[in-house]
């Protein structure tokens, strides 16, 4: 190519312009820009292509962990240290997720218990030990944040309340046992042979868990937490050892409203699911003096039932098997309503008059008086109660089971134990017998223990009794239990029976022709003792002037008409039912009329040979008195006759003297019998309390209920 055909050149450009033609030297620009474009376009559509597939897949994820419905509220903030146990399990049938978790349920039983109503599961107790708060998953109070120093956080409203009810058991636990330790530290330790403290152990009502698999498949619709399982008499008695007293008791209604100790507890009905309560922190709590006695017979008590010293052992479980079923004999006592004291009363074979005092539906029960000092069904668990008391233990408090206050701000047992000593050594209105000597010594040890006990109470920061008072109390009243079992029974019962009557007519007003007397030859009811006895001042004869006395003389004046107006009542009517009771030679019939005649003469031929066979000295048999023997045996008219072994004279409380008449016979037992009430109701009322705002609401017939509840 010529130079004249170049129009233009450049020896360092790619191109150039030959005779108007352009000419591109080098091609390799052109090839590397298409290159270049394919390769941003692929990379562009393979990370939008990745995109598009992550979505894909996490939108598909998604869908499937979706399907695992209640994840998100079984979290830390709901169920605490329970939310470690959920966790998702796939449903490959169902291509979803189910989520599974464990919640306890919760029951009362002793800490020997080995079963529970979770089949194949250990039973946790909770006794505030770090072993117990591991194994029941549950933090104090102090540590997971519900409640710092006593101080309530209600903020925290998002947590389950079963959770916060398992802490402040474990709390319970703790502090009381931390208290007794402290206490007596503070007053001497035990005395005698078991000088440790009772432990855990040695209890024999404690609150203790299982672990319960559940599904949020099988939630109810309305149900938005995880909750804990339990029965309503369990629930009944954790109540009563929280010190949580109920308000309100609603069944027809289903409202249930509970307060006491810094708690409420609240229940309703709820769909699909059933009563279900929850469970409040409102206020401080305090569990020392006042922590309730963890023995078995507060399941009974909390229910309005209490347990007598004639109660048999009738193995693991003493609550009656049949709740519904009315008791038939003095081993356990219904006070839960008024109603169900006038059964009672009923059965210790109390007249109309008495029982009617507390029925509702009479129209004198408006005006009926029930108390003296404290009120009368109180007296009567002093007099029959088993003692709950757990010894080398500082708790004294105890389940209301009666509808009445406890208000003890209105009389002193002190002073009563004062009264009463002078009043049963007094040799003009009582013999002082081998037992009545007994009880003036044991009342006298008693009153010293008693004095030592205010002057400590006196000592800045002492709560609580002394472990020698408690133990002298507890051994006051075993000692009258061992002479109640040994006299006659039935004639222990007449005396109760007579001694609630008088007490109670008197109280009312009631005049003796109105009363169901069992006097049959005419004497009059009112004739009191023959003996008087000097006074500066004219002695008390009627409650009316017990409630006019000041505080000082309230105590004086109570155990005046008790020794000086109600026993001679007591002693005459008592011996004079039983001798009744015990003459009848036949058993009633309507079809042998004249075995009234022949009773009436086997009666005084009985009389007869006992005046001629009674000794003239003292004679000395060991054992007690047995009941009398029946043999029964068919006569022409099929009436069963029935041959009575008269009262024995081998009592050891009968040493000595000539009984002129069966009457005279039972006239100094049936006195020791009645002052060994009247002390044993003292010495019971000291060693156990009660709250004075607990007040039995009507629920006996839940007691041993296995009716399911829930916790919130």
């Amino acid at each position: 190519m010529s130079d004249s055909n170049l129009i233009g050149a450049d020896s360092d450009s790619n191109f150039a312009i030959t005779n108007g033609n352009f000419t591109v030297r080098n091609s390799t620009f052109s090839g590397l820009d298409d290159n270049s474009n394919g390769d941003v376009l692929n990379w562009v559509a393979l990370v939008v292509s990745l995109v598009a597939l992550l979505g894909t897949v996490a939108q598909v994820l998604q869908q499937y962990y979706a399907s695992a419905a209640g994840y998100s509220n079984c979290g830390e903030t709901v169920m605490g240290e329970w939310h470690k146990t959920k966790h998702r399990k796939f449903r490959l049938h169902e291509l979803r997720f189910e989520v599974q978790f464990e919640t306890p349920v919760i029951f009362v039983c002793p800490p020997t218990n080995d079963k529970g109503p979770v089949l194949k599961e250990p039973v946790r107790f909770i006794n505030g030990t770090q072993d117990s708060l591991k194994e029941t998953r549950t933090l104090l109070p102090d540590k997971d944040g519900s409640r710092l120093s006593n101080a309530v956080h209600t903020a925290d409203n998002e947590r389950a309340t079963w959770v916060m009810l398992l802490s402040e058991l474990q709390s319970m636990e703790k502090e009381s046992q931390e208290w007794q330790n402290e206490h007596f530290i503070k007053n001497g330790p035990p005395r005698g042979p078991a000088s440790q403290l009772a432990t855990f152990r040695d209890h024999t009502l404690a609150v203790a868990i299982q672990y319960k698999k559940r599904s949020w498949d099988n939630m109810p619709t309305d149900v938005k937490k995880p909750y804990a399982t339990t029965a309503m008499c369990h629930l009944l008695e954790i109540a009563a050892m929280m010190g949580i007293y109920w308000q309100e008791f609603d069944r027809s209604k289903d409202r249930y409203r509970a307060e006491g100790n810094g708690y409420i507890l609240t229940g309703t009905q709820v769909s699909d699911l059933g009563i279900t309560f929850t469970f409040q922190v409102s206020g401080k709590h305090k569990f020392k003096e006042n922590r309730v006695i963890p023995v078995d017979e507060v399941k009974e008590m909390c229910c309005g039932t209490v347990s007598t010293l004639f109660q048999e052992v009738q193995g693991k479980d003493n609550r009656r098997v049949f709740q519904n079923e009315d008791p038939k004999d003095l081993s356990t006592l219904q006070l839960g309503s008024y109603d169900e004291i006038a059964e009672t009363m009923v059965l210790i074979d109390c007249n109309t008059n008495t029982a009617n005092y507390f029925r509702e539906d009479q129209a004198n029960f408006a005006t009926a008086r029930h108390e003296h000092l404290f009120p009368v069904p109180f007296e009567l668990i002093g007099m029959l109660g088993k003692t709950l008391h757990i010894r080398n233990t500082a708790f004294r408090m105890l389940p209301n089971p009666t509808p009445f206050v406890w208000d003890k701000n209105s009389f002193n047992l002190r002073r009563l134990v004062k009264e009463y000593k002078n009043r049963v050594r007094d040799a003009d209105i009582i013999d002082q017998t081998q037992h009545i000597n007994e009880l003036v010594n044991v009342s006298t040890h008693l009153l010293v223990e008693l004095e030592k006990e205010n002057k400590r109470s006196q000592v800045p920061g002492s709560i609580g009794y002394s472990m020698s008072l408690l133990d002298t109390l507890h051994d006051a009243i075993d000692k009258c239990d061992v002479f109640l079992k040994q006299s006659k029974r039935e004639l222990v019962q007449m005396v109760v029976r007579e001694h609630f009557q008088e007490v109670l007519k008197m109280m009312n007003n009631r005049p003796d022709s109105e009363e169901d007397n069992d006097d049959e030859d005419g004497q009059d009811h009112d004739t009191r003792s023959k003996r008087t006895v000097p006074k500066p001042y004219e002695r008390a004869q009627h409650f009316d002037e017990l409630r006019a006395a000041s505080p000082e003389e309230r105590q004086q004046k109570f155990m005046e008409i008790y020794f000086y107006e109600v026993l001679s009542q007591v002693r005459t009517r008592a011996v004079k039912s039983f001798n009744r009771r015990k003459s009848t030679r036949y058993a009633p019939s309507m079809h042998a009329r004249e075995s009234s005649v022949e009773s009436a003469r086997s009666t005084d031929m009985l009389k007869a040979e006992k005046a001629e066979s009674a000794p003239a000295t003292p004679i000395s048999r060991p054992g007690s008195p047995q009941p009398a023997h029946l043999l029964f045996q068919e006569t022409s008219q099929s009436v069963p006759e029935v041959h009575v072994q008269g009262p024995e004279l081998d009592h050891p409380n009968y040493l000595g003297g000539e009984f002129n008449s069966l009457n005279d016979l039972l006239d100094k037992p049936a006195t020791e019998i009645w002052c060994t009430l009247v002390f044993r109701m003292l010495c019971w009322l000291l060693l156990h309390d009660f709250h004075r705002k607990d007040v039995q609401i009507p629920k006996s017939e839940l007691m041993g209920s296995r009716l399911p509840v829930y916790i919130a």
